[in-house]
């Protein structure tokens, strides 16, 4: 019973798997890195780490905001494309921006528009914090440039740069100003975050480029923080204007608790993978097991009721793959596959092939044992005896007496199949993109294991491997309990 429990949870989360995965399996980022899950925070090392958390409202109009000298500043409704918007983490399709109208003097470098919200931040310091906002140019004339700056006000008065314009003006990895991309009349997002070596360099000068996880020293008081958004025209030769539309100002903390099993080194979703990875233990397991034990049962009886020259071949052909050494040659193949883009494209394809071809002897000899006992049997001499053909015997009367057999080898080879492929997924973890428990085990043995800081990411590794333990041994108690109803000899009495 426990084990078709056990079955039917594991079966039915692979079923739904695109409905209670979340996001996926592959994204990064979708919380801070090692995460631990969310409740995990009932334990007291725990307790007080931030959840994601968008920390400033995306409306201007919920802004205290200024324009700077000839400048002039109203709201108006905004609603930039969908995909922008969801990069911002606000949730919400439109939102009122900050439409600015600005004179530049010839050479000036002034702030033409000045924009802070101040929030309350009551959680431990978070690694890693994203902010920037939208942007849309509509008129740029006679400008040598024009750029966001970020500045982050602590709750003790210290100002923290998290833009330099000298440092980002040219940089290939962040867009805060126009000549560096900001496209004319088209929305535009300004996104970083503390991952990147240009706002560590703003933050914390040339020291700064060592730096990770320079969150926690960004966000490292409880308290009242302001973040400050700015608009800087850099006049040209000669007079000049700026009209630009600013939106969707946001800064979103990375959480370090997040969904029911946390996230991996990327900020990756280890739910989403642990679900996808079911469907493959199962699919393997499964799909492996059923051509095994059907090819072994029509090989086994054949070989048994055809007896001489047929039985004689099938067996030594049998014994030549019983001595094959199974999981080297599996490692073999498997190396090779993943050498070819076509073949590796079909990778568990090929591995369920692999799987068939070195398993069916077992079953088959099995099958042949029991297949050359009930041909002797007085009700199959009858039946030959009034003119029964072979096929007739196997239909009639040696396949629906083998079939207990065939229901418990069914649900015993599944287990070594799981293992197998899992096994092969940790050696191999790069020969397929598709989310395993192997493959998740694999990533986690190569980073979690060498992280003391991050508690060794023991949500990483523990869940996948008690998975394949309960899945294994779900099948074993099942193929058990049906070779104890088929088999007389074990049945209870």
């Amino acid at each position: 019973m426990a084990g078709v429990v056990i079955i039917a949870f594991f079966g039915l989360m692979a079923l739904l798997a695109p409905h209670i995965a979340g996001p996926s399996p592959t994204q990064p980022y979708v919380a801070g890195p090692w995460a631990v899950p969310a409740w995990a925070t009932v334990f007291p090392q725990y307790r007080g780490l931030p959840p994601n958390l968008s920390a400033v409202p995306p409306s201007m109009s919920a802004w205290r905001s200024a324009a700077g000298p000839g400048a002039s500043v109203e709201l108006v409704q905004a609603q930039p494309p969908g995909d922008l918007v969801s990069r911002t983490r606000q949730g919400v399709p439109s939102a009122d921006a900050a439409l600015i109208s600005a004179l530049v003097p010839p050479g000036s470098r002034d702030v033409v528009y000045t924009a802070n919200y101040t929030f309350n931040y009551e959680y431990e310091p978070p690694y890693e914090f994203a902010f920037g906002a939208l942007v849309k140019p509509i008129s740029v004339e006679n400008l040598s440039d024009f750029y966001l700056r970020f500045l982050l006000v602590r709750p003790d008065g210290t100002v923290v740069r998290l833009t330099s314009y000298e440092v980002m003006s040219s940089s290939f990895q962040e867009d805060i100003s126009y000549d560096n991309g900001f496209r004319l009349g088209n929305w535009n997002i300004a996104y970083l975050s503390t991952t990147l070596p240009d706002v560590n360099l703003a933050a914390f000068g040339p020291s700064g480029l060592g730096m990770t996880n320079t969150g926690l020293d960004i966000l490292s008081e409880r308290g009242n923080y302001t973040l400050v958004v700015q608009v800087v025209a850099l006049g040209g030769s000669s007079p000049g204007s700026l009209k630009v539309e600013l939106a969707y100002p946001f800064l979103f903390v990375y959480g370090r608790q997040y969904g029911l099993l946390g996230s991996d080194n990327m900020g990756r979703d280890l739910w989403s993978q642990f679900v996808w990875g079911s469907r493959i233990s199962i699919e393997v397991g499964l799909l492996a097991s059923i051509f095994t034990v059907v090819v072994g049962m029509y090989l086994g009886v054949i070989a048994g009721v055809f007896g001489g020259a047929v039985d004689e071949f099938l067996m030594r052909v049998a014994d030549v793959f019983l001595v094959i050494p199974f999981l080297p040659l599996a490692i073999v193949v498997v190396y090779m596959l993943t050498h070819s883009a076509f073949l590796s494209s079909e990778l568990y394809l090929w591995l369920i092939l692999l799987f068939v071809v070195l398993s069916w002897p077992a079953v088959a000899r099995v099958i042949r044992s029991q297949t050359l006992s009930l041909k002797e049997r007085g009700y199959v001499e009858a039946a030959r005896g009034l003119g029964a053909g072979r096929l007739h015997i196997i239909r009639r009367h040696i396949l629906p007496n083998v079939m207990g057999l065939v229901y418990a080898n069914l649900a015993l080879n599944v287990p070594g199949f799981i293992l197998t492929e899992a096994a092969l997924d940790f050696l191999f973890p790069g020969a397929s993109t598709v989310p395993t428990w192997g493959r998740m085990l694999s990533k986690a043995f190569d980073h979690a294991a060498s992280a003391a800081y991050y508690g060794f990411g023991w949500w990483w590794f523990i869940f996948p491997g008690i998975a394949i333990v309960l899945l294994s041994l779900s099948f074993v108690l099942l193929g058990y309990a049906l070779d104890e109803i088929f088999n007389p000899r074990l049945r209870q009495r």
